[in-house]
């Protein structure tokens, strides 16, 4: 564990506000943000008069409620438009998600968190009731690019994940074991794909994911094609996949990688 002796703790209590809010749609109170951070009202409310007047926070007068302003979403956007691979990735989401007409998303890994990250999107015109937005994290055992990405590791590598994160990061159902997975991840593997089907409280999902790679051949994330099981047909990842895993290659070669 990093030391804290050296800590600007208002900026870390700051931050505990931020991250909370982050959470609320409709905002919350001074009294609310207290008990959820464990802060006293006087700290709350000074360090919410803080991130108003610089704009991080908006505060609704009227309801004493306070939340995250859009100043986040356009630091965001320049984090993301920064990133090469973004840059290169969303044209290809547009003609993915055109020849499909289906929604079609790149996935990044966040190594630190062992999570993946949807960094960028096309939303089909058609209905779908389930979808995670931009910077909503996605399952790594429950997702067709949390699988694709789990292959891109050696057992070694998902072991030690699994011994620092805890085992649920990697396998969240109690009765799927460890030889189970290696069975699939080397299905994935050979197929150069990963398919999943996933049931939602709301609707049930089809996800196809590739890999994308960078010069050095490093997965770098996922391209993901994904639909209500409704409406996808039964050979929907014959149908597709083989385009979701040539867009890959085309993006990844466009970042340099040279295919062996």
């Amino acid at each position: 564990m990093a030391p804290t002796y050296h800590l600007v703790q208002s900026l870390v209590k700051s931050l505990a506000i931020m991250e909370i809010l982050g959470e609320s749609v409709e905002g919350l109170g001074v009294t609310e943000i207290g008990d959820r951070v464990g802060m006293n009202k006087s700290t709350v409310h000074r360090i919410l008069t803080t991130l108003v007047h610089e704009g991080y926070v908006d505060q609704d007068q009227a309801k004493g409620r306070y939340r995250l302003s859009f100043k986040m979403f356009v630091i965001a956007r320049k984090i993301l438009n920064n990133i090469r691979a973004t840059k290169v990735v969303s044209p290809f989401l547009e003609k993915l998600a055109g020849e499909t007409e289906e929604s079609a998303r790149f996935v990044v890994p966040d190594m630190e968190h062992a999570r993946l990250i949807v960094c960028d999107e096309v939303l089909t015109k058609k209905s779908i009731g389930v979808r995670p937005h931009l910077g909503d994290s996605l399952s790594l055992s429950k997702s067709a690019a949390g699988k694709m990405f789990l292959a891109s590791l050696s057992d070694d590598q998902i072991k030690l994940l699994m011994d620092e994160k805890g085992r649920k990061t990697v396998i969240e159902d109690d009765g799927y074991s460890f030889s189970s997975l290696r069975k699939d991840l080397g299905q994935v593997r050979d197929q150069g794909i990963a398919y999943d089907v996933r049931k939602d409280e709301l609707e049930s999902t089809i996800n196809i994911a590739a890999p994308i790679r960078d010069e050095n051949g490093e997965l770098v994330g996922m391209l993901d094609l994904y639909a209500p099981k409704f409406r996808a047909e039964k050979n929907f990842d014959k149908k597709y996949g083989k385009l979701v895993n040539d867009t890959a290659l085309e993006i990844s070669k466009k970042l340099g990688y040279i295919p062996a």
